[in-house]
């Protein structure tokens, strides 16, 4: 077994790059497309510690989830163009808004329904749900670090993210095919949606350039000093419960500042790499996170896929009556619902599906998530957290 923790970060950066490296075969892309890289990133680390190559217990795991998931929410939130999404137009917001909804509301039912069952932990891994499914895995990774959720049922919450997650992208994508149909519904009006597509391509065409050495520096120290600012500023905030511990006051703070920053010309950085060096450090840490779990346990939870489906279907219920309130096209419910359950990496493609042309709507909608899941998901625990006494 690896005890140094500078070897044991040497393997974990192995993994992930080999990963990422295999993502990018075209005879693997089926394999892919079904099980993403971040389910493998999680996945191989876990099987090798329960096969005892790995420890479950190292320094290095504490150490990076306290250093480098700030740096990384810094560099991923550096890309949200606040002033961009505003311009989508308030059908397309509050689409988003009623999927967030609806996905916060199916984690309370879910946990009035199964939470005993579910063990003590449930509510911290529904809340954890709550941040992957309205933003993505790095408002998964924050919201688990800032509740002290164990390795083990963040396991489970990706591997429910994973099935539940991706059953139900394949479900949006076979109903872009009843468009038609589901328009006249909804009594929906389609005008402005190319408009906004033709937008939000020329905006991000317009950013893209090569990274230079300058700019990597730039953006590295600009985390660290956010990351470290914000979480000095959470270690002098009082905890309030069982949620708002000084971390997560410091999350939240990292957070804050992190859209503070997009709204500034360094905005711009993000076409020179920033998101990519931000996913490259939040990798790595998912990766130390499966590390620390227990196949056995994680898989020994059935019970936590039909969680994720009552969670799916209130999200479902609430965004489809959205849409009809607003008269908003079917479009809305694949981008919108697959911005929120998938993120940056399939929102885009189910988009695209739906209206050739408007992928950047749905990476926009997927910003906004990513925005609004770590609040949500520690939101969320409050309650639950109220709600199991």
């Amino acid at each position: 077994m690896i005890e140094s923790p500078f070897a044991l970060l040497a393997v974990l950066a192995a993994l992930v790059a080999l990963v990422l490296q295999l993502d990018r075969l075209p005879a693997l892309q089926p394999l892919f497309r079904r099980l993403p890289a971040i389910f493998w990133i999680y996945l191989l680390p876990m099987v090798a510690t329960s096969l005892g190559l790995l420890p479950a217990a190292s320094p290095l795991y504490g150490a990076l989830a306290r250093h480098l998931l700030p740096a990384a929410l810094v560099l991923l939130l550096l890309s949200s163009d606040l002033r961009m999404i505003a311009r989508l137009g308030p059908k397309a917001l509050l689409a988003m808004a009623a999927g967030c909804l609806g996905i916060s509301l199916g984690a309370i039912a879910a946990f009035l329904l199964l939470g005993g069952a579910l063990g003590p932990d449930a509510w911290k891994g529904l809340a954890a749900l709550v941040g992957t499914w309205t933003g993505g895995s790095a408002n998964l990774v924050a919201v688990s670090t800032a509740l002290g959720l164990s390795a083990d049922t963040q396991g489970i919450a990706i591997l429910v993210d994973t099935v539940v997650g991706y059953s139900w992208m394949g479900i949006l994508v076979a109903l872009s095919a009843r468009q038609p149909a589901l328009d006249r519904r909804l009594r929906a009006e389609r005008g402005a949606v190319e408009t906004i597509g033709r937008r939000i391509a020329a905006r991000i065409e317009r950013d893209r350039r090569p990274t230079t050495v300058a700019d990597a520096t730039l953006l590295v120290a600009i985390a660290l000093t956010v990351a470290a600012a914000g979480m000095a500023l959470g270690r002098l905030l009082p905890p309030l419960g069982d949620v708002l511990t000084p971390f997560a006051w410091g999350i939240l703070i990292v957070t804050t500042g992190g859209l503070l920053l997009s709204l500034s010309p360094l905005a711009r950085y993000d076409g020179a790499g920033a998101s990519s060096l931000g996913y490259a450090a939040f990798f790595l840490l998912l990766a130390s996170v499966g590390a620390q779990a227990n196949l056995r346990t994680v898989v020994a939870q059935p019970l936590w896929i039909v969680a994720g489906g009552i969670v799916i279907a209130v999200h479902a219920l609430v965004l489809l009556g959205a849409l009809r309130l607003l008269r908003a096209p079917s479009f809305f419910l694949g981008a919108a619902s697959q911005a929120a359950i998938g993120g940056y990496s399939s929102a885009p493609i189910v988009a695209e599906i739906y209206q050739p042309g408007l992928a950047p709507v749905g990476l926009l909608l997927a910003v906004v998530g990513n925005v609004l899941g770590t609040y949500l998901g520690l939101a969320v625990a409050q309650l639950l957290a109220a709600l199991a006494g």
